[in-house]
């Protein structure tokens, strides 16, 4: 996300907070000290149970919100693991050949490794990419494609030596897409409509003394701040969670056996 669209969504989540407390001093002044208060006054045997009708909703929409942000979160990690499970794979089995075979795949894996960690990384909160990182993939497939693995390497293990290389760049890939996840501004039409309409009802409800209605109306506008909050932080995971590289950055300095060095 460029610094355009951050600046959006730092707008949106500051106009949807103050257009949330002033809606419900507005709706507080409306029905106890406007010309129409007698009018409104006169809705006293408005049901109770609206609220809970209306809280339900909003409750449950807000709590799928949440859990779609952690999910989000989640798949990123689960990319990063399997991208780093994939690394270790080739790894360990380069380490285990002569190094004349090994060492190339092993300095391949290395410098795709610092790349990803020290290149790519910073650019994933800005949904942005890194063709060096590519290039590594490259010289990583090159490297397991080369003449003298082929010929050195038995068939079995070559295969999963290749099967290795395509799960990097398969989990590279799920890993680019999570970071270029953007907010839905529907989701934020949703949760403006839904607060509003549990404002309104808190406000019908207690009629009868403005100081209950008016605590009631500041939870209700807090929850709802809460849930503009959620909408504001429905993005990448690499711009709102701390995902460290450190997975795949631990391969750049991790020790091989004697053999492939």
């Amino acid at each position: 996300m460029n610094p355009y669209q951050e600046v959006i969504y730092v707008s949106l989540l500051l106009l949807g907070i103050l257009a949330t407390f002033v809606t419900a001093g507005l709706l507080l002044w409306l029905s106890n000290f406007s010309r129409l208060a007698p009018r409104i006054q006169a809705l006293t045997q408005f049901s109770p149970q609206v609220v809970a009708v209306v809280g339900i909703l909003f409750a449950l929409y807000t709590t799928f919100f949440a859990s779609d942000i952690w999910n989000i979160r989640d798949r990123a990690q689960t990319a990063i693991l399997q991208e780093t499970e994939a690394l270790r794979g080739l790894f360990r089995l380069a380490e285990q050949q002569p190094a004349a075979i090994g060492a190339p795949i092993l300095a391949a894996i290395r410098d795709y490794a610092r790349l990803t960690s020290e290149v790519e990384w910073p650019l994933l909160a800005q949904g942005q990419t890194s063709d060096q990182v590519l290039d590594g993939w490259r010289r990583l497939l090159g490297a397991v494609l080369a003449e003298p693995v082929v010929r050195g390497v038995p068939l079995s293990v070559h295969t999963v030596m290749l099967q290795d290389v395509e799960r990097v760049q398969v989990a590279r890939h799920q890993r680019l897409a999570q970071s270029r996840k953007h907010g839905d501004p529907l989701k934020w039409f949703a949760v403006a409509c839904l607060g509003a309409l549990t404002l309104l009802t808190i406000v019908l409800v207690h009629l009868e003394n403005w100081r209950t209605q008016a605590v009631a109306l500041l939870i209700y506008s807090c929850a709802v701040s809460v849930s503009f909050a959620a909408a504001y932080l429905q993005r990448s995971p690499f711009q709102v969670f701390i995902l460290s590289p450190a997975p795949i950055a631990e391969l750049v300095t991790l020790p091989a056996l004697p053999a492939a060095r």
